[in-house]
């Protein structure tokens, strides 16, 4: 009710143009919202259509407050100007910094955090690069992403580094690790979260960045529209809610992310997996390929330093996990009497190379959280694939429940 009334209330001060925005917004059913999905704790791309985050929260929250149905428009940082010059989204939330440039083409909504410029290297090595005057040397190699104010900051600040500009941001910092760059220029608030998410890399003086820059929503050239966003947002910082949530997405799970991807994305193939068997009439259950299966896992895992038990345990889950979501498939389609699927994959061609694919990613996944991986499930975030059989995917989660 207190979300009804407060949206009846923005909507009747809102001039004539801002209710033409929110107009076309309600007549579409959906707000667009571009995002990079590169930005740990902002907006992080999960899966193909899974963006997670505090700004995906809060778009989220925006868009309930419409009563419409939030869209991510994926987009990147060195397209960011030219989607949203072109309509591709309403506006955009990716943890994006208010620059001069930026408010040439499009209006900020007021700021929810503050955030500076500092570095991030191999932990010991901070001392090496604590001023400006460190890093901008031609020996220091210095790494940034494309298109955003990382890049530009380092071409502004450190003309002299040998800077490499690195595609993927989410990435990026595996090449501090590796010994192929010395350090990285990014927002504070990444280099605090990549320190927890590396133990190998530290952040340089995060307190005490080199610059100070806001963090905003992107909007239209329309003061009105703004005011209006601008209400919304600011009653959400006053009671605290930006705070909390950002706080909550420090704090989350983010080394479990890709086990949690994989074992859902394996799990989502399994009506693909059915639909091939029943144009033949194929068994559900084939032991003899299971057993393989499992056992090229586990020496897969063996390289990783993964226990033989272990992966056994867990792909024997996988497995039957799928069997079960394929089972209840072939029941239904027994009692609809159904037919021939025309959109049924080669299970040869199409979803074996898939799951191998995903079984790579998951063994990784595994090796990256041994520490924490029996009791991992309680972290996770809820798998999609339950809404396909809750009991399947409560088999699957089974050797992560740590019970």
């Amino acid at each position: 009710m207190k979300r009804l009334l407060l949206l009846g209330a923005l909507c009747a001060a809102a001039p004539v143009w801002a209710q033409a925005i929110l107009a076309d917004i309600h007549a579409r059913g959906e707000l667009r919202v571009g995002s990079t999905g590169d930005y740990k704790p902002f907006s992080y791309r999960a899966g193909a259509a899974d963006f997670i985050g505090l700004d995906v929260e809060l778009a989220s929250e925006l868009a309930q407050a419409l009563g419409v149905k939030l869209v991510i428009v994926p987009t990147s940082w060195p397209t960011l100007m030219s989607d949203f010059n072109a309509g591709k989204f309403d506006l955009a939330w990716s943890g994006i910094s208010v620059t001069a440039e930026r408010q040439k083409q499009a209006l900020f909504s007021i700021s929810y955090l503050r955030d500076g410029k500092t570095p991030i290297t191999r932990c010991g090595n901070e001392a090496r690069f604590q001023t400006l005057e460190q890093i901008n040397q031609p020996g220091v190699r210095l790494i940034v992403n494309p298109g955003g104010t990382n890049e530009r900051f380092a071409r502004s600040y450190a003309p002299r580094a040998q800077l490499t500009v690195y595609p993927d941001n989410v990435t990026i910092f595996g090449q501090i690790i590796a010994g192929a760059a010395d350090l990285m220029m990014t927002d504070a608030i990444e280099t605090r979260l990549q320190q927890r998410l590396h133990p190998q890399l530290c952040a340089v003086h995060p307190d005490q960045p080199f610059d100070s820059a806001e963090k905003a929503i992107l909007l239209p050239r329309d003061d009105a529209f703004k005011a209006w966003v601008d209400q919304w947002l600011g009653q959400r910082i006053a009671d605290g809610k930006v705070q909390k949530g950002l706080e909550r997405w420090l704090d989350f799970a983010w080394k479990l992310e890709p086990l949690r991807q994989a074992i859902d994305q394996r799990l989502l193939l399994a009506p693909a997996v059915a639909r091939a068997k029943w144009n033949v009439q194929a068994p559900i259950e084939d032991l003899p390929r299971e057993a393989q299966v499992i056992a090229a896992a586990v020496q897969q895992g063996r390289a990783l330093g993964l226990p033989d038990e272990l992966v056994e345990a867990v792909f024997k889950a996988q497995i039957e996990a799928s069997k079960t979501v394929q089972r209840e498939l072939y029941a239904k389609w027994k009692n609809e009497r159904a037919g021939h699927f025309d959109d049924a994959p080669d299970l040869a061609k199409t979803i074996r190379p898939e799951l191998d694919r995903i079984t790579a990613q998951l063994l990784r996944s595994m090796a990256d959280n041994q520490t924490t991986l029996k009791s991992a499930a309680r972290n996770l975030r809820p798998l999609e694939a339950s809404l396909l059989s809750p009991s399947a995917a409560k088999q699957a989660l089974a050797p992560f429940s740590g019970k």
